[in-house]
């Protein structure tokens, strides 16, 4: 979001609410210079007040219990916001995430104050507890939740089923604002041979089911067609999975990923279940690559399925679709065509939906 602000010619600071303290911020003083601000909780009262946090997340984890949604909020955050603002002056406040919404109470009335929700947090592990895995992040109840966004005076979806959600719990404005970042198709790399099917994600849960899902329903109807397709995995997902399993590699870690999607004749999203925009999908089809996924892979992308990207309804027709991409290298060509078009039209949308908010900012 930061670069899309900057590209619709707008002075944008950074503030880093940090929570581990053995964090390098380099980086991110390169990227934004005297721009960044940093609050460190370190006082013995912020320890204490951390500590109590932290055992409310873990009994919330342990037990399935939603969360209070200020459980990340530490209150001394907020004078640091204040004297921020004592020193500078600023049009717009966007928060990232409800669980960081209390502090928009330190910003004052002429300050237009948003809150880019990311997701959904509602029950959250519920959705996990039917899908039959541990609890991850955070989970809150509706009425917190709409708490939050009443904070706010206008909340960001990243997808439209999110942003109907939303508009159930608060009155307070919001608006549907996906995925930023440009397309970059690159240049088409020799698929690789063995042929591959890529797969780019974390270990968190949703990815961790998806991806067994498609080792024992999918991949082995593939194999039998294609016997020497790859499943490639990258990120820290092969954590999650046994070595020398056949047909399956392990990249781990990768930066960067452009030859690995260059080289892949197929990129995958097998996710089961899941909330808000599975931004893989949006990585894949801003490289211009054929992609197969689910339904739940393609929320927020529905209205490119079957034209842009490729959605199975089972795990045969999955299999189906991956193989006729793995064999005809023509229609994967035509298909990524079609996802980078998409991913253009897609990113244009998302854009001139974020400078209309902010430009409400100007009528205030």
């Amino acid at each position: 979001m930061a670069d899309a602000l900057l590209s619709l010619g707008h002075e944008v600071h950074f503030l880093h609410l940090q929570q581990a303290l053995r964090t390098s911020d380099q980086a991110m003083r390169a990227y934004w210079q005297d721009r960044l601000h940093v609050f460190r909780g370190i006082s013995p009262a912020g320890w204490i007040a951390r500590g109590r946090r932290k055992l409310v997340r873990a009994a919330g984890k342990t037990f399935h219990l939603d969360l209070p949604v200020d459980s990340y909020f530490d209150s001394a955050s907020a004078g640091y916001v204040r004297e921020l603002l004592a020193r500078s002056r600023f049009d717009v406040a966007i928060v990232s995430y409800i669980f960081y919404s209390r502090i928009l109470e330190s910003i004052p009335a002429e300050v237009l104050k948003v809150i880019d929700t990311h997701d959904v947090f509602s029950d959250r592990y519920r959705l996990y507890r039917e899908h039959g895995q541990p609890r991850e992040f955070f989970s809150t109840s509706r009425a917190e939740e709409g708490k939050a966004l009443d904070r706010a005076d206008l909340a960001l979806a990243i997808q439209e089923a999110d942003a109907s959600h939303f508009r159930s719990l608060t009155r307070q404005p919001v608006a549907v604002v996906g995925h930023l970042a440009p397309p970059d198709a690159g240049v088409r790399a020799p698929m690789s041979s063995p042929p591959a099917i890529l797969f780019v994600g974390s270990a968190m849960g949703i990815n961790t089911h998806g991806v067994t899902w498609f080792l024992d329903h999918v991949l082995p109807m593939v194999r039998r067609e294609v016997p020497d397709a790859e499943l490639w995995l990258v990120g820290s997902i092969g954590k999650r999975f046994k070595a020398g399993r056949a047909g399956v590699r392990r990249w781990g870690l990768i930066d960067p990923l452009d030859d690995l999607y260059r080289q892949a004749a197929v990129v995958i999203n097998p996710q089961q279940f899941g909330t808000g925009l599975s931004i893989k999908c949006v990585d894949a089809l801003s490289r211009g690559r054929p992609l197969v996924t689910t339904a739940s892979g393609a929320r927020g992308l529905e209205d490119g399925a079957g034209s842009a990207f490729l959605q199975a309804g089972s795990a045969g027709e999955f299999a189906e679709l991956v193989v006729e991409l793995l064999r005809d290298s023509g229609r994967g060509a035509a298909l990524g065509e079609r996802a980078l078009e998409f991913a253009r039209q897609y990113h244009r949308r998302n854009l001139q939906a974020l400078a209309y908010v902010v430009s409400t900012a100007v009528a205030r």
